[in-house]
């Protein structure tokens, strides 16, 4: 493992190495199905930071260690909550939507349980690897809460809002088949072939496309969910004529011409982060 980031003095909570040009993200709390706490949800954002700031990286995939995604947060944490009515525990001041803002693309790789805030952290994932015994679930309503976390406003852009209601509502666990057929996930897999599958794919995009146009894309797709069509189709003629312009664009004809292999430079250092979201 070429980078490991841990807690301090104890089992890492998040491992990472750069593999053939993607940023492996490991949840490690296996014995715990890879439950969310504070800790590790900020060392899991510095992770992606510098994965996003590090030259040999084009793409991050992040899977569970063991037989889990994330089985949403340690409950073993939230004891307290009821009788003190809030979080006694500083929050992380970035956003739980932080891994959108991320400028490189993010690929989720789920297995098992992939319940409340593992579920939200898989959403603003860029795209979705599920596994035929993933069991994906958003239990608010059967913990007195609410669609915390923006949970409610990513998942009705992916799956439409009879789905989200139906998942949100009734707190039950939808199996990979039924996350494939509603479109919360992208492909579906044998668990066996998860990892290699999504892997394989990350490395695709590593290999094949400009680490600029991606970082570009993303950020349009992800503006473009905030603001009408006429501003968003104004917005990409604009981009479409300083992508023209570019060493990328150039690189991408020449080595289809030449029928050679793709050969883009890095992500430039004040891009790895996307910019800030337009209002409204």
């Amino acid at each position: 493992m070429a980078d490991i980031w841990g807690d301090a003095g104890g089992e890492p909570t998040i491992l990472a190495e750069v593999r053939e040009g993607v940023g492996v993200v490991t949840l490690n709390r296996p014995a715990r199905l890879n439950a969310w706490t504070p800790d590790m949800g900020t060392l899991y954002f510095d992770t992606l930071d510098q994965l996003a700031r590090n030259d040999e990286v084009r793409a991050i995939l992040v899977h569970g260690a063991g037989r889990a995604f994330c089985a949403g947060a340690d409950m073993s944490g939230l004891s307290g909550l009821t009788e003190t009515g809030g979080f006694g525990q500083a929050r992380d001041p970035r956003s739980y939507w932080f891994p959108m803002s991320i400028g490189k693309p993010i690929v989720a790789a789920i297995k098992g349980p992939c319940y409340g805030v593992g579920l939200q952290q898989a959403l603003v994932a860029d795209v979705r690897f599920g596994a035929t015994d993933a069991k994906i679930s958003g239990p608010y309503a059967k913990r007195g809460l609410i669609a915390e976390v923006g949970i409610s406003w990513m998942l009705s852009r992916i799956v439409g809002v009879g789905h989200a209601m139906d998942l949100m509502l009734s707190g039950r666990a939808l199996t990979g088949e039924e996350a494939l057929a509603m479109g919360l996930i992208n492909r579906l897999v044998e668990p066996d072939a998860l990892f290699d599958e999504a892997f394989a794919y990350a490395r695709a995009m590593a290999g094949e496309c400009s680490p600029w146009s991606m970082r570009m894309i993303k950020q349009q797709l992800y503006h473009d969910l905030m603001r009408g069509f006429s501003p968003s189709f104004q917005h990409s003629e604009d981009l479409l004529q300083v992508a023209m312009q570019g060493a990328d664009f150039r690189e991408g004809i020449a080595a289809f011409r030449d029928k050679r292999p793709l050969d883009f430079s890095p992500l430039a250092p004040d891009l790895a982060r996307l910019d800030p979201w337009p209002e409204g």
